[in-house]
Order: C-alpha cells, then structure tokens, then sequence
C-alpha cells in the first residue's frame, strides 16, 4: 500500500547526501524540497495512527512531500524479522528516493539497512519508538516468553538503533526506561559488546511525542453529566490494566459514588474476561459498550463523557488519555509510566484515597478541570508536533530551508 501526499507534485529523486539544502527552481525562484518516505511495519492502531498523521501534517509544511509505505498491523513478531526485507524489496523497484526515512520500533533497522541497494544506503533512517521489548510486559500465556525467546526481541530494538542514524522516543519516560532497561541487557552478554554502544544510542536519541488531531468543535463549559460519565477509550488489552480499572470502579461505588460508563477502545482476538465482569456488574451504568465503528462515532462518544480513570501496566504515552483531554475529559491518572512526565499533577493520583480526594475536587471544578485537560492536549496537536519534526530534522542533518 503506497499512499502520497504533499504539496509541490509527488516524489523524485533526493540528493544522496541529506546534509545538502535541497532546491528546485520554482516560479523564478528557489525553493525548498524535502521528500520523506515513512515506512509503518504494522499499520493499525496507534500505529496507524501515528504514521498516517505524519504523513498528513508533515506534507502541510510548505517544501514537504511525505509518501507512507505500509503493511498489515499483524504477525508483530514476524513483522520485526522480516519487514526489513519487504520494505528493503519495495525500495528497488521504486523510481524515487526520499531523503529521509522515518519508520518505528517494529522495523529491524539493521537488516533494513543491509539488504537496501547500494544507491539507498547513503539515505539517513529515523526511528519511532511506540513502545518496546526491553521493558514492554509481555502477556504471561505467551509461549515464547516461557522459552526466553523474547530476548531475541530485546536484542534487536537495541541492534536497530544502533544501526539507526536518529532514533525517537514518545516520551521521556520511554527514552529513560529504554536507555536503563537496554544497558542492563547489554551488561549481562559475555563479551564483545562494543559495537553496541548504549552511550552511542543515547546521544542520538531524543523525544518526539505522538501527535493527537486537533478537535474541530468541543464545549468545554459543558455541564458534568448526571451522575458524571467515566469512559474507557484504551485497548482491551491486559497491559492497558483493565483489572486496576475496575478496582477504581469498585472504590467509588463502596465510597457512594454514582457513575456511568462508556466502555470503547479497540479489541483483539484475546479479551481479559475482567471486561465481562464490568458488563456484569455495571451494566445498569453502562452507557455505551464495545468498539466505536466510526471517528464521528468516537467524538460522540468523547463529548458525552466527563472522566478518565487509568492506572496502566505499561503506558509510553498515553494517546488515548491525550484524545480525550482534547475534548474536556478530565483525567485521574496514577503517576506512574509516562504520565507524569507530560500530565499536571492535579491529575495524578498516588493511591485509591488520592483518586477519590481528587475525584471530588474536579467534580466541583469540572469547568476548570476541562479547561486545563484541553490546554495541556494541545501541546500535541499534529500541527505543532509536525513542526517539532521537521525542525528535527533539519537541525539532525544539516538540512537548511
């Protein structure tokens, strides 16, 4: 799937050295010209996400053309192994060459790198990183973690940067967990560890939050729904921490207070059956139930809502807490993960009497809790994150426009 977008015509053959200004003579005068291919190894979710605004807001700025190449968002394991080859296969039978590559964590850079044809090589590779398997809490029924084989996982997020010419993380808190959890696994390897160097790595890293659309239209004076509206808006996924959800549902009910909920976010084949136990017991408060088919749908969804309790097993970001910030949702987040990092502490919460205290104080300042939810999302609206990279990437490769 080739998808292009951008101003100025489509692609064409970059300059082979990305440290020299690209111009091309328009109207009588000079312009600039940078042609950005990403690359998006499991195109769904977040990642699709991610990727396809990129793509969009990146090609907004004036001189940008950016082209997004995808596969599936399935086979994650194999994903890392071979869509090296598979992108590295496109590249040859492409008639243009971007001068910069962007692709994630799900893309072996190293065998990227070593199967692209000798006049691609030269071309510098930024990688994303959503998430990753040093630190990511892989699901106890997984057959190859009971056989150590998520160390081959590991080895190759470290192996990929090494070979990547900049790499990104969505948060500090990832950049931090990655740099400790990849220095413990390269301690424990016997013995020529030199060509991977975690200094190295560290050096050229930095942070690059996920980008959230820009709300179209949203009330935040809009009065709290009667009794106020708790949403889940994550994957139905055991690392989300489902389970501590309905612990916090659990603390307010026995604490007397009343509650309804819309239960959305993306399932997958596997569900923790803890979100049965949810529709069992709740389902006199239960608002909405299931997968929002549609973004209309989804918006719909986030305007009817009031509050957003998470308290993850994993969080890097948290893009669907920052989607519903956007829309005047007032978040009651555990400050633990990444949260702390982007998410003021008014939000944050240490313990259940925490959440509670705090649950009160927004229920009776819900006009100003909508407010400063919103304005704390709008750091990451795509137009300002689209901007932070492309200074990025010319400050990291010398390119002047």
């Amino acid at each position: 799937m080739v998808q292009r977008m951008g101003r100025g015509g489509g692609s064409r053959h970059g300059s082979r050295d990305p440290g020299k200004r690209n111009q091309v003579e328009k109207d009588t005068r000079l312009a600039f010209e940078m042609n950005v291919l990403i690359l998006n190894p499991y195109h769904t979710g977040s990642h699709a996400h991610w990727a396809e605004g990129l793509q969009q807001h990146l090609s907004q700025i004036d001189g940008i053309t950016a082209e997004l190449w995808t596969l599936p968002g399935r086979n994650w394991k194999w994903r890392m192994h071979g869509a090296g080859g598979e992108f590295a296969h496109r590249t040859a039978a492409s008639k243009a060459m971007p001068d910069i590559i962007i692709t994630t964590d799900m893309l072996d850079v190293a065998s990227f790198k070593g199967l692209l044809t000798a006049p691609w090589r030269p071309i510098p590779v930024v990688q994303y990183f959503h998430e990753n398997q040093l630190s990511f809490p892989w699901s106890p029924g997984d057959t190859e973690k009971a056989r150590g084989l998520n160390h081959t996982y590991e080895f190759i997020n470290i192996q990929s940067c090494t070979a990547a010419d900049w790499i990104w993380f969505n948060s500090s808190y990832h950049k931090k967990i990655f740099i400790e959890e990849a220095t413990s696994f390269m301690k424990r390897m016997p013995d020529y560890k030199d060509g991977y160097s975690i200094q190295a790595i560290t050096k050229k890293s930095s942070v690059l939050p996920v980008g959230i659309n820009t709300p179209e239209f949203t009330n935040l004076k809009r009065p709290l729904s009667t009794p106020p509206t708790i949403l889940w808006n994550h994957r139905w996924a055991y690392d989300k921490g489902p389970e501590k959800f309905f612990e916090s549902l659990n603390k307010l009910g026995h604490g007397g207070h009343e509650f309804q909920l819309i239960m959305c976010g993306r399932k997958y084949e596997v569900v923790p059956t803890v979100f049965q136990t949810i529709l069992d017991q709740f389902s006199n408060r239960i608002l909405h139930y299931g997968y929002a088919t549609t973004r209309e749908k989804y918006i719909q969804l986030l305007h009817a809502s009031d509050f957003i309790i998470h308290d993850p097993l994993q969080e890097y970001f948290g893009v669907s807490v920052a989607e519903a910030m956007s829309f005047g949702v007032i978040p009651l987040l555990n400050a633990d993960q990444a949260y702390p990092s982007w998410v003021p502490e008014g939000f944050l919460y240490r313990d259940s009497g925490e959440m509670l205290s705090k649950w009160d104080h927004w229920k009776s300042r819900f006009s100003e809790g909508r407010e400063l939810a919103n304005a704390t999302a709008s750091d990451f609206f795509w137009p300002n994150i689209a901007q932070s990279a492309y200074r990025e990437l010319c400050q990291h490769f010398e390119i002047t426009p």
